[in-house]
């Protein structure tokens, strides 16, 4: 799909529920697990779990920035579990590499660890097993793709049998193909990226209650329909 003039989702809600109607239509249904990137991808990853019937959980995931410009990613860090996960973006990488001291980017790896292991510590009661599990991994959109790569190299060494990207909008390379995913499905790959933002209404920031509660009523969303099916 090309771009658009506009925002092509009202919020990461809709975009997540227009996610999971088109997984449902490709076949895919309740065998599988849905996992979030924190904090933004919850809300389209609770979205597309609900309409596939899945469960949900959330993986914890932090950018490295560069120095001065912070937008701009040379790399990310993710953790599940007992697993860790790291991914740096080789050509911005390098490039920042030749114009900064190495312990500068250290430290922001250092500080970003941190971080990152205070949200998994945070959210370690929605982290399901995921050893033999078909994983939907799911963000509200990829930029350049760090911190879906890192997510893609923690739940590979978790065990996840197979691994699926599920985002609404990426640049068209990303939208093609993941290493280490058996597919990435995007709704929208616009030819022309600026960012993830653009094409949503509201893109204002998911704070980590919000994430808390949505996580909360898709478990007891998730009780209540096993309870049924026990009966």
């Amino acid at each position: 799909m090309d771009r658009q003039a506009g925002p092509q989702f009202q919020d990461r809600d809709q975009a997540g529920a227009l996610l999971g109607e088109h997984l449902v239509k490709r076949g895919m249904g309740s065998g599988s697990i849905v996992l979030g990137l924190l904090r933004g991808g919850i809300p389209v990853a609770a979205a597309l779990a609900a309409r596939l019937g899945a469960p949900l959980g959330a993986l914890a995931v932090r950018k490295l920035g560069v120095p001065q410009q912070e937008e701009v990613a040379f790399g990310a860090v993710a953790s599940y579990r007992s697993c860790r996960g790291r991914y740096m973006v080789r050509t911005v990488h390098q490039h920042v590499l030749g114009s900064r001291a190495k312990a500068v980017l250290e430290e922001v790896e250092s500080r970003a660890s941190a971080e990152l292991d205070r949200l998994a510590r945070r959210f370690a009661d929605y982290a399901p097993d995921i050893t033999g599990a078909k994983v939907v991994l799911c963000d509200d959109g990829l930029a350049t793709g760090a911190t879906m790569h890192a997510a893609v190299d923690v739940v590979t060494q978790c065990g996840a049998q197979e691994v699926i990207v599920a985002v609404p909008v990426a640049p068209r390379i990303l939208a093609r193909s993941m290493a280490g995913a058996s597919s990435v499905i995007c709704l929208l790959a616009p030819r022309e990226f600026s960012a993830v933002g653009s094409h949503y209404e509201d893109f204002s920031q998911v704070d980590e209650d919000a994430v808390e509660q949505l996580l909360l009523e898709a478990r007891e969303a998730r009780g209540h329909h096993d309870a049924r099916e026990a009966n």
